[in-house]
């Protein structure tokens, strides 16, 4: 009889650590949800791309010069016999490892740019080759002007721009693949060149942010929270990025009552970065990123908020600020405090304690 009794005992305490296990284990990681979003890969110091805008207002853009003819036979004869010689490259650069797989598409190349005033001359009649790479084998390259019919950057009235009002190449690829990105998988981007004259190129500053846009799911937004006077979002990225640095800048803003706040304007703490809840994404569990706001104004409608994230300036032509409704995204109940769970374990349902209740109540009984 005092066996059968532990073997009860034995089942009911398994039973109950199985209720537990399913409660707390389904949330731990949440499924995001959301359609590809435009975004823009920024050409970065030490041969990097990543989706982040530098955000300091004070940085100077990186400036290269590049030519193709003074390398080849003829730079020194008549201008009637200049040629511009084979393509240059640029450069290479690379993004880190994706932390999930996701896809890209709409490409949309562009580059700041000018021509070297100091130079002969000529019109630069620039032409370009983009070619993208994944680990090293290359999916796609598209050429942009010919012999006599490149780029030239030139003011109205037809002379060439100095280096201080450069020019935007800005071009979208023809016919580029959806193509997907593993987990592990490295995106690069070489820019090759040849034209009739020097080029000075820029990047890596927030108004000269040379890159490449595409339409990818590599962004997902999580849930939004509203506690008190304050809203939360959740996000996730494939490639990581500085949000401190674009909060500072006012990429990442919230609308209030149809106004924009200026982030460093909010009083003591916020905006709040920190780290969020885990996400699955294809089988990957990623931890998110969280940014709170406070909300100043007590007449404020906290639900018809609405985020509007960006990597670069608002009134880039590159690629537009995303517009997240709040109200879209909360999570139930997130207008109270007590988000952390019954006993303050996350995820410890008021359905597993009274579980617990009920197994430790039958056990006494038997005793």
């Amino acid at each position: 009889m005092k066996q059968a009794y532990f073997n009860k005992k034995s089942l009911i305490l398994a039973a109950f650590i199985v209720t537990f296990l399913a409660f707390t284990g389904n949330s731990v990681s949440e499924e995001t949800e959301g359609n590809p979003v435009p975004i823009h890969f920024n050409l970065k110091e030490s041969a990097k791309i990543s989706p982040e805008t530098n955000g300091d207002l004070e940085r100077v853009a990186i400036e290269e010069t590049h030519s193709s003819y003074e390398s080849n036979p003829g730079a020194n004869t008549p201008a009637s016999t200049r040629n511009k010689g084979d393509f240059v490259s640029m450069g290479t650069w690379e993004s880190d490892a994706a932390k999930y797989s996701t896809s890209l598409s709409n490409v949309v190349f562009n580059l700041w740019w000018s021509e070297d005033t100091s130079d002969e001359n000529y019109n630069a009649e620039l032409e370009l080759i983009w070619t993208i790479y994944v680990d090293g084998t290359q999916i796609f390259e598209e050429q942009f002007g010919e012999v006599d019919d490149g780029y030239s950057c030139v003011d109205a009235q037809g002379d060439d721009r100095e280096k201080d009002d450069p020019c935007e190449f800005l071009e979208a690829a023809n016919s580029f693949p959806t193509t997907e990105i593993n987990k592990g998988q490295v995106v690069s981007i070489e820019i090759e060149m040849r034209a009739y004259q020097r080029i000075y190129i820029f990047y890596d500053n927030f108004t000269r942010d040379s890159g490449m846009k595409v339409v990818t799911d590599a962004l997902k937004f999580g849930n939004a929270e509203i506690n008190g006077n304050t809203i939360s979002i959740e996000f996730i990225e494939a490639w990581s990025t500085d949000c401190s640095g674009a909060l500072n800048a006012n990429f990442i803003t919230i609308i209030a009552n149809g106004i924009e706040l200026d982030n460093n304007q909010q009083s003591g703490k916020y905006p709040k970065i920190e780290k969020g809840s885990k996400y699955v994404v294809n089988d990957t569990e990623i931890d998110s990123e969280k940014i709170t706001w406070l909300i100043d104004d007590k007449y404020a409608k906290l639900e018809q908020s609405i985020i509007s994230f960006s990597y670069s300036r608002k009134d880039s032509s590159t690629t537009e600020p995303i517009l997240i409704n709040v109200a879209d995204k909360l999570i139930s109940g997130s207008e109270t405090t007590e988000d952390e769970g019954v006993l303050g374990l996350p995820g410890f349902e008021v359905v597993t304690v009274i579980s617990a209740l009920f197994a430790a109540s039958f056990i006494r009984r038997k005793v």
